[in-house]
């Protein structure tokens, strides 16, 4: 039997940049779900009637408000507590709920009155191996070094998108999905958004931004809130003004496996400097 090949191997020795890469979410929706998860695990499980509803309702109301949400399933497999927690990143800032799932179901999202914020770095580890294999067999030892270093701030989470990068995690508030967070790494990679930084070797992006501000970001120093994107210019606003840079598609493509689960290549372009 030939042996097993994997999306985030081949990716890693392709060496397809991951800045750029990360999928665009206004709000992350971390409910957590301890019953075993299945491939598309947020469309496909065990939930009560009233509480799919508050998810579909919740997701609803922010798109009302021209934001896209993305529920994802988080758990704590070694912990067995009464009490279910949900987290809502958005905006720079992480609030969260503890309670059971009648309690979660009153919640009037996007109104988060109700919940407490939360000012610690919290971290969420995909390891949903039934979506993809690379998932669990590289995000599980993350999970575990993470959860040695920073004890209940650490989950797992179910698919963030791009299994290609694994081991993915998601840090909030700071609202930047990181990849190629081998265990090896961890360490640096911890303590880098410990102090508030932005660990630049796995960054991703900033989820709330486009993938063509998501490179810009990392270009401005200091840059702060968004302030628009001119055709390939982008501008942030900093603590001395505004400041723009030019960004690009890059002239070099990447054939990608895109998951363990696929055989057939895609094409995909990353950005990058305009003066790369």
């Amino acid at each position: 039997m030939p042996e097993r090949v994997y999306c985030s191997d081949l990716c890693l020795a392709s060496g397809e940049p991951l800045l750029g890469t990360a999928g665009q979410v206004d709000v992350w929706l971390m409910l957590e779900y301890k019953p075993v998860w299945r491939a598309k695990a947020t469309d496909d499980n065990d939930l009560a009637a009233p509480m799919k509803a508050w998810l579909e309702r919740t997701v609803a109301a922010y798109a009302a408000k021209g934001q896209t949400a993305r529920p994802q399933f988080i758990r704590r497999p070694e912990l067995d507590t009464s009490d279910v927690s949900l987290f809502v990143g958005i905006d720079g800032e992480l609030r969260r709920f503890q309670g059971d799932y009648t309690a979660i179901a009153t919640l009037d999202l996007p109104n988060h009155q109700a919940l407490e914020r939360v000012d610690e770095p919290h971290y969420f580890v995909c390891t949903n191996g039934q979506r993809d294999l690379c998932c669990a067999r590289y995000g599980l030892p993350v999970y575990a070094r993470l959860r040695e270093l920073a004890g209940g701030r650490v989950w797992q989470t179910t698919h963030v998108g791009g299994h290609r990068f694994a081991p993915n995690v998601l840090a909030l508030p700071q609202g930047a999905l990181y990849g190629r967070v081998f265990a090896d790494g961890v360490d640096a990679f911890f303590a880098t958004v410990e102090s508030g930084d932005l660990a630049l070797p796995h960054l991703r992006g900033r989820a709330a931004l486009p993938p063509a501000a998501q490179v810009a970001e990392t270009l401005i120093d200091g840059a702060r809130a968004l302030r628009g994107i001119d055709g390939n210019l982008v501008t942030f606003e900093t603590a001395a003004g505004a400041r723009s840079v030019s960004v690009r598609e890059s002239d070099s493509a990447f054939e990608v496996i895109a998951s363990c689960g696929k055989t057939e290549t895609e094409t995909v372009v990353p950005w990058v400097a305009a003066s790369s």
